[in-house]
C-alpha cells in the first residue's frame, strides 16, 4: 500500500471517530438537556417544604428557575399547560415573599428589580398600556398564548390591578398558580418597554 493511500485511510478513521466523538456529545447534551417532565419529576422530588436551610432553598429554587430558562417556547407551553399543576403550584405555595422575588430575579435577569422600578415610575395610563400590549402579545405568541389566557381568566382585571397596585405587589399577593404564569408576562413586559424607550440599566 502506498503512502498515499494510508494517508486517505488514515484520514478516514480520522474523521469516523471525530463524527463519533460528536455524535456522542450530541447525545450527552441531549441527555441532560432540562424537559418539562423532568422539572416536575424535580419540582415533586424537591418540595419546599422538606428542605430546610436558607440556602438549601434558594439552590432549589435557583435549580428550578435554571432549567425553565433552558425550555424552548414550546417546550415551556408545554409545561405551562400541564393538567396536573399540584406539583408547581406546592412548590411556590412554600415560597416566602423574599424567595419569589430572588426565583423571578432568576428567572429574569439582572434587570428585574430595575424593571420593576421602571415600570413604578410610569404614569398610569402607561403602565396600563404596557400590561395589555404585552397581554395582547402572548396571546399572539403560540408558547405564551395559554399562559396568557389563564391569567385573563384568572383576573380578568389584572391589567387594571397590576396598574394600581404596582408589579410587585400585584405579584406578592398573587395566588401559586398565578405567579407559574407570570413569568412570561413580566419577560413580555421587559420587551415592550424596550420598545416603548424604557429599556431597564
Amino acid at each position: 500500500m502506498d503512502s498515499r493511500k494510508l494517508l486517505l485511510i488514515k484520514g478516514a478513521a480520522g474523521l469516523l471517530v471525530l463524527w463519533g466523538l460528536v455524535f456522542a456529545l450530541v447525545k450527552i447534551t441531549a441527555s441532560m438537556q432540562p424537559t418539562p417532565e423532568k422539572i416536575r419529576d424535580y419540582v415533586e422530588n424537591h418540595p419546599l417544604s422538606q428542605i430546610e436551610g436558607k440556602e438549601a432553598r434558594l439552590r432549589a429554587i435557583g435549580k428550578v428557575a435554571d432549567m425553565l430558562n433552558q425550555l424552548e417556547p414550546e417546550q415551556f407551553g408545554e409545561f405551562t399547560r400541564d393538567r396536573n399543576r399540584d406539583r408547581q403550584e406546592h412548590f411556590f405555595r412554600n415560597m416566602s415573599p423574599e424567595e419569589q422575588l430572588f426565583f423571578m430575579e432568576r428567572r429574569l435577569g439582572k434587570a428585574f428589580s430595575q424593571m420593576l422600578k421602571s415600570f413604578n415610575q410610569m404614569d398610569r395610563d402607561k403602565r396600563k398600556l404596557l400590561v395589555e400590549r404585552s397581554l395582547k402579545r402572548m396571546r399572539d405568541n403560540p408558547g405564551r398564548g395559554p399562559a396568557g389566557e389563564r391569567l385573563r381568566e384568572m383576573d380578568p382585571e389584572i391589567a387594571d390591578k397590576i396598574t394600581s397596585a404596582g408589579l410587585k405587589a400585584y405579584y406578592q399577593d398573587a395566588s401559586a398558580e398565578t405567579k407559574l404564569d407570570m413569568a412570561p408576562l413580566m419577560e413580555e413586559m421587559q420587551r415592550s418597554m424596550s420598545r416603548l424607550g424604557r429599556r431597564p440599566k
